[in-house]
């Protein structure tokens, strides 16, 4: 394991990303329409391709074919287990055409983070107004886990390059160096050159469904400061063997001039919601006493606080 890694919980053996600890809280920046659209007890969820960065669900990607190089003298070879691998992300992420066998689903994700009152967050999310939603983590984990009907993960965004090398690595080291059923021609990374045609169509469907579940939770390490946490909705929209009452809806909202798919997801219950925190530009005393209002409304106990972020602002010089 990379540095500390074997000392955090993860989400599986298979999937070595870092879950919540015991007792933390996760931070939801939003708008006042967001936070009344959650406290009326639900969350739009965006599908993982519509988010703010261009590289997001790309970087596990290139870390994979990073340790391929690495680990592979066989050009030949590692070159066709790459191509293979990433043809099949590409295609698990594109939506098929309309009669197609194959299930129309994506990927959801809601952002949170495990800092409270960040200048970063409340830039990047808010313009410095909005709203800061303070969550118990393992509450609110549970109204989801709650409701078995999907399928929910949830993790820490790793964004140190080095961890990054390391957890592709030993998770491909422990699935499939390790006397796995069907891969018993790998024990070790030099036998990975002598691959066959027929070893890598055996390897590369299997390595692409982990490789894609980690694009969901790596991250450019530019992007540290927001210290994100996630939460991941897999959803099946039509098509496959899928049963209609397991389908789910997706809807469609303007975004930029863009028209951006999202999913509904139900709260069953806002006890994890404990606090809120007015952002720094807001100075408006009737923002706190709006929320105090609005709480006691929906019969609710949410401390209401005021950021203790000062911005200082510089009027521009006489030319």
């Amino acid at each position: 394991m990379g540095s500390g890694q074997k000392d955090k919980r993860t989400i599986d053996e298979t999937l070595l990303i870092p879950i919540l600890e015991d007792g933390k809280r996760l931070y939801h920046y939003t708008s006042a329409a967001g936070l009344q659209g959650i406290c009326g007890g639900e969350f739009w969820v965006t599908e993982r391709s519509f988010l703010n960065d261009i590289m997001e669900f790309q970087v596990a990607t290139q870390i994979f074919c990073e340790v391929i190089d690495r680990h592979m003298a066989n050009k030949t070879r590692s070159e066709k287990l790459k191509k293979k691998v990433c043809d099949e992300i590409d295609r698990l992420n594109t939506p098929g055409m309309l009669g197609e066998e194959v299930a129309y689903s994506g990927d959801y994700v809601i952002s949170f983070s495990l800092d409270n009152d960040s200048i970063l967050m409340w830039s990047e999310y808010s313009d410095f107004y909005g709203y800061c939603m303070e969550f118990d983590g393992e509450e609110l984990i549970e109204t989801f886990q709650s409701n078995d009907s999907y399928s929910f993960l949830h993790g820490q965004v790793v964004y140190d390059h080095d961890e990054q090398v390391k957890i592709i690595e030993n998770t491909l080291e422990m699935e499939i160096m390790n006397h796995e059923p069907g891969f018993e021609y790998l024990n070790s990374w030099s036998d990975l050159d002598d691959l066959t045609n027929e070893n890598i169509e055996d390897l590369y469907l299997w390595i692409a469904v982990i490789i894609n579940a980690y694009n969901v939770f790596f991250k450019l390490e530019c992007f540290k400061g927001e210290n994100e946490y996630r939460f991941v909705f897999m959803s099946i929209h039509d098509g496959g063997r899928v049963k209609e009452n397991e389908r789910e809806k997706q809807y469609f909202r303007i975004k930029n001039e863009v028209l951006t798919p999202f999913i509904k997801k139900k709260i069953q219950r806002l006890n994890p919601l404990k606090s809120v925190m007015i952002g720094p530009k807001n100075k408006s005393d009737i923002a706190e006493k709006g929320l105090r209002y609005f709480f006691r409304n929906m019969k609710l106990e949410v401390n209401v606080y005021k950021s203790q972020i000062c911005l200082l602002y510089t009027s521009p010089s006489p030319r």
